[in-house]
């Protein structure tokens, strides 16, 4: 295996910049995801680091080998497309051994190569069929046994659950992910879906409009992301945004609540000379609570609110509120007796505020 390395690496489609000035890498043996909206970049940089895509500007390693105008078969690289991509006049063994003929390698190493694909996999009943005769997880698999027969020394995937239902959807995420570690695999993988990166990945790369916005271990992003795009993108159901003023008497004010500012943003607050400024305040669904299920809430950590819809989840309730005109969404505890159209005192956890800066939309940190 081998690490991917991307140096100031850009891609213009006539006047639109789709990847701009992009420093990325993934180290040997390493599972990077690739996250963001669509149309934010990431299937292009995929595409140009398979070879299947010019490049603008800038830099692609593999390994220690420069290959920006290396072709994509000579690359060591293989590809896992968003549909599959199998002959459907071929059955499953020719779909996976097509790439290995090609190369002329010997029958006997073929079949081995093959049948042990199949044996991780758990496809090996499978290889007689064509793939019309299979179902969705089925083709996601021979697409899979398919770039491991190659032996490559990077795997890139391209949005490669997208197409199954929900429950194959992470059934599918945990095979990939036993398949990363057992194969040791450097593994380089696209999504919109910020699920998948965050279960899936050792590092991701979170991207807006062909730019880096932030990278990290999937837990370090979600706990100090760097600016509101991040802090929205990651997480579900997304962070809550709502203006708010550092007060003289150091407080976190809106015309319906007054939040007392625990420590670890007090020093920010003090160090960035926010006193009298307006900033917005970040707080997560899962750090709202039904302060009846609180016994420490109280004056300084709550928030009165209208409820606006209830959706009970089984093991939690989302509670979507109206606070002076800014919807929020909270995730409590499930024998809540918010009703719509009813207020609701929610407890805030503190010590799980961001705040940020409402010009710039960065983290104060």
């Amino acid at each position: 295996m081998a690490k991917v390395e991307l140096k100031n690496l850009t891609k213009k489609f006539d006047e639109v910049i789709a990847v701009d000035k992009m420093d990325a890498t993934a180290e040997d043996k390493e599972f990077v995801v690739l996250v963001g909206p669509s149309g934010c970049g990431k299937t292009t940089t995929l595409r140009m680091i398979a070879g299947l895509e010019e490049v603008t500007g800038g830099e692609i390693y593999i390994g220690d080998r420069l290959v920006n105008d290396v072709p994509p078969k000579d690359r060591d690289i293989a590809m896992v497309f968003q549909n599959y991509a199998l002959y459907p006049h071929m059955n499953v063994y020719d779909n996976m051994a097509f790439g290995l003929k090609l190369r002329k390698t010997p029958k006997l190493e073929i079949i081995k190569r093959v049948n042990g694909a199949a044996d991780i996999l758990k496809i090996r009943e499978l290889l007689k069929r064509k793939p019309k005769q299979l179902s969705g997880g089925q083709r996601q698999r021979v697409a899979l046994g398919r770039a491991i027969v190659r032996d490559p020394k990077v795997f890139l995937m391209d949005e490669p659950l997208s197409n199954l239902d929900a429950k194959l959807r992470v059934q599918m995420r945990t095979e990939i992910a036993k398949l990363h570690k057992r194969l040791q695999a450097t593994i380089v993988y696209v999504t919109h879906d910020q699920t998948e990166a965050m279960t899936m990945a050792d590092k991701i790369v979170i991207m807006k409009d062909g730019l880096i916005q932030q990278v990290g271990a999937p837990q370090v992003v979600y706990d100090h992301p760097y600016n509101m795009f991040v802090a929205g993108f990651i997480g579900s159901p997304a962070m809550n945004f709502v203006d708010v003023t550092v007060t003289s008497d150091l407080k976190l004010k809106n015309g319906k609540f007054a939040l007392d500012i625990p420590d670890h943003l007090m020093k920010i607050i003090k160090e960035n000379n926010l006193v009298g400024k307006d900033i917005i305040l970040g707080i997560r669904p899962e750090d709202l609570e039904d302060s009846a299920f609180v016994p420490s809430a109280g004056e300084g950590n709550t928030m009165n609110a209208m409820v606006e819809v209830t959706e009970p989840m089984g093991a939690e309730v989302y509670v979507y509120i109206d606070i002076k005109g800014v919807l929020m969404t909270a995730r409590v505890h499930p024998k809540t007796e918010a009703k719509s159209d009813k207020p609701i005192t929610l407890f805030v956890n503190l010590e799980k505020l961001h705040i940020f800066d409402k010009e710039t939309e960065k983290a104060y940190i």
